[in-house]
Formats: structure tokens, C-alpha cells, sequence
């Protein structure tokens, strides 16, 4: 095997699952180097911000450090920010100087799609990483505390509505969280429920729209039972901080919009070249490579994946970006010693909406579950993530973080 240097970036799902995969496959080749980058310190647990919102998960259970994952592996990390890439130089440019490769892995996940509509970009809170969460939990307790004592009716009823702008599954499973972080603030500033407005704005005429029928509306009975207002097939005009228009006319007047309305490819993608297709993301072939270069991988939110079924591409889900990084890890090591690569064929094996309370929607494998049921497979699907990145020793680790946190949300 040549001496080759293997260097993903973005320690996301797809990123840092393809390193570990490749730790595996590479332990008895010591000739080869695997880099891995990523500007952020920490691995960040996504599917778990909205549970940090609303308290019932502390952040530093849902951001491990990435040099714990990685002791005792092969793989090295670098904490750096990547500012570009030359590919016919097969050099990346961080702010920790500039890194050669042989070859490359992108994973460098999503940002928020604002769609150009006025005012989100620059007044919308968002949901995209621990930082987000924390801000936003915050933001929504000072809300609480500056409504219980405001005079002035109209004032008062902005800062006690909370809008989410998109139905989708992030806005739902926030929405959810909300409800009963909210109800824990009402009584703690002694404010009646009643005052309290949370809204979810979908432009589709359901929420999670692409998502079972049935359980969508289950979902739907659930949020309206816990006094969540549902304003379907509203478009967001503009938000200016202070009032929210629609485009039927209607407006809402708050101090809290929450932008859960889709995402897009990291930004950078856009200035490298590559061919992109939808929301920016990297065109790539059967086995994951770039269609420019064959050297160059693309996975996770970055990369456009074609459902078979459908001939539609598929959402960005942590759930797809793993099964990515293990074909695209495996056609990495197939590619060193001289094996047949394997194309890439994705497996949804269910989908799970958390509701809050221990509540949940979801179906497995055709299976429909709500419930207890469906909130326990949640998290036992979690459980199972973080045993794949770091085994019992890792499961121990984020207990400990968790119970050592309690009564400390920051």
C-alpha cells in the first residue's frame, strides 16, 4: 500500500464516522495518515438541540470533544477552520496553514437557507448547532422575564409569542419542547398559560410534510393538544424583528421567530468549482466521488443523494450520512489496495419525531410506532450512536458529562 494521505473535513456524522471506519479498516496499513478537520473542538449531537433548548438535555452531553473519540486511534485531528481548497494542487487551506492530501473526504455539513426572504437572515434565531441552542434558551427565558413585568398590553403579547418558521422535522420536534419549557416558565415568572402563543408557520398544508400521513397527523393532535397554534400553507414574507407577515395578508406580532425552514450546503462548496445541484450540494457519482475529481469524496449535507424510489433528492439526515461514510470509507481502503469499490445504495430504515414528554412518532421498517414506544426507540438509537463512535467506555463518559452538569443548562 503507498504512503497516502487520507484528510476529511467537517467532524459532523458523515466526517467523523468516516475516520473512525477508517481507523478500522487501516490498522495494519501505518503507512497511510488520517487527518481529520474541523474548526469546532466538539462533536455536536444535532438530532439532540432542541432537547437542549428546552433543558432536558445539558450541552455537554450533546458536545463530546472530538480528541476523546479519537484517543488511542490512528486518526489525527486538527482544530481549524477551512478556508479553501486547490484542488489541482491536492491542498486544503485552513487557518492552520495550508494541508497536502492524497486523498479527500468533505463532510463540511449545512447551513441555514434563508431563501432571500427580508429580515430572517438578521432577526430569525436558528437551530444549527449547540451555540444556537444555548442562545435561543436564553433568548426565550429573558422573553418570560421581560413579559411577567411589561405594562403595556401590545409589548407584552410580542414578547410572550414564540414563532417557528417551518414544519419540518426540526420545528416540530422543537415546538414540542417548548411547550413544556414554556409552561415551567410561565409558573416560574407567574405569568397564566393563556398569555403564552407558540406558533408553527408551514407553507405546505401539513406539517412534516414527506413523512407518513397518519403519524404526520398524530403529530399534528398532539402539538394542538399541547396549545400549539398551526398555521398551514402561510408563506413567511418578511420579519423585521418585530412583526411577522404572511402572504395572505395576516401578520404576527413577536419578538421570537425561529428559522427551522431548510438548510443548504456549506457555502464554501459553491466557490471550489465542483459541480452542485440542488441547495448547493456536490453532484457526486455511484461510489461517492466528486464527478470533477476522483480523488475527491463528498458525503453528508454536502453531497446530492438521488432516492432510487422516487428519482427526488433526499433529505440531509445524520441517519444518511453515516451510511455514507461507511461506503465511502470502504471505497477508500478499496481504492489503496487495490479492491473492487462499492456503489452507494441508501437504506432508509425509519424516520422518529420526538414530541416531547417521552412521546414520539415514527416507523421502522414499515412499522408505525407512537408513543412510549416510539420515544424509546429514540433514544436507544442514540444510545447505539454514541457505543458505534466509542463503546461502553464512550457511553460512560457522556453519562458522567450529563449528571455532572444537572442544574448547570450552560
Amino acid at each position: 500500500m503507498p504512503d497516502s494521505k487520507i484528510v476529511i473535513l467537517g467532524a459532523g456524522y458523515g466526517g467523523l464516522y468516516t475516520a473512525l471506519k477508517l481507523n478500522n479498516l487501516l490498522d495494519k496499513h501505518m503507512d497511510c495518515t488520517v487527518t481529520l478537520i474541523d474548526r469546532c473542538p466538539h462533536h455536536q449531537l444535532k438530532t439532540e438541540l432542541h432537547m437542549i433548548v428546552s433543558g432536558r438535555r445539558s450541552f455537554r452531553g450533546a458536545a463530546i470533544p472530538i480528541k476523546k473519540i479519537l484517543e488511542d486511534k490512528r486518526v489525527k485531528f486538527l482544530n481549524a477552520e477551512v478556508k479553501g481548497i486547490r484542488f489541482d494542487e491536492k491542498t486544503v487551506i485552513t487557518t492552520a496553514g495550508k494541508i497536502q492530501y492524497d486523498i479527500l473526504v468533505v463532510a463540511l455539513g449545512s447551513e441555514v437557507e434563508f431563501f432571500g426572504i427580508p429580515g430572517l437572515k438578521e432577526y430569525a434565531f436558528t437551530l444549527n448547532d449547540v451555540g444556537d441552542a444555548l442562545l435561543l434558551r436564553e433568548h426565550i427565558k429573558d422573553m418570560l422575564m421581560q413579559g411577567a413585568g411589561e405594562e403595556d398590553e401590545s409589548t407584552r403579547r410580542s414578547m410572550l409569542t414564540f414563532t417557528i418558521g417551518g414544519g419540518g422535522f426540526t420545528g416540530v420536534e422543537l415546538a414540542a419542547e417548548l411547550a413544556g419549557y414554556l409552561k415551567e416558565l410561565a409558573e416560574e415568572f407567574r405569568i397564566s398559560r393563556d398569555e403564552i402563543r407558540l406558533v408553527i408557520v408551514e407553507a405546505r398544508g401539513s406539517i412534516l410534510p414527506g413523512f407518513d400521513a397518519e403519524l404526520a397527523e398524530k403529530a399534528a393532535r398532539t402539538l394542538r393538544s399541547a396549545d400549539v397554534d398551526l398555521l398551514l400553507k402561510r408563506y413567511i414574507l418578511s420579519f423585521d424583528g418585530e412583526i411577522l407577515r404572511f402572504n395572505d395578508g395576516g401578520e404576527i406580532r413577536t419578538r421570537t421567530l425561529i428559522w427551522t425552514g431548510g438548510v443548504r450546503a456549506n457555502s464554501l462548496l459553491s466557490t471550489l468549482g465542483l459541480k452542485c445541484g440542488s441547495r448547493g450540494r456536490v453532484i457526486v457519482n455511484p461510489f461517492l466521488e466528486s464527478v470533477d475529481y476522483g480523488d475527491v469524496y463528498v458525503i453528508g449535507d454536502c453531497s446530492l443523494i438521488i432516492d432510487p424510489s422516487s428519482g427526488r433528492p433526499l433529505a440531509p439526515t445524520a441517519q444518511l450520512a453515516l451510511q455514507q461514510a461507511e461506503t465511502a470509507a470502504y471505497n477508500i481502503y478499496a481504492g489503496l489496495v487495490g479492491d473492487k469499490k462499492r456503489r452507494f445504495k441508501p437504506k432508509i430504515l425509519g424516520q422518529i419525531v420526538s414530541l416531547g414528554d417521552h412521546r414520539a412518532v415514527g416507523c421502522l421498517l414499515n412499522l408505525k410506532l407512537y408513543g412510549f414506544s416510539a420515544s424509546l426507540l429514540k433514544s436507544l438509537s442514540l444510545l447505539r450512536y454514541i457505543y458505534h463512535i466509542g463503546g461502553v467506555k464512550m457511553l460512560l463518559y457522556i453519562l458522567h458529562r450529563t449528571l455532572g452538569s444537572r442544574g448547570n443548562p450552560k
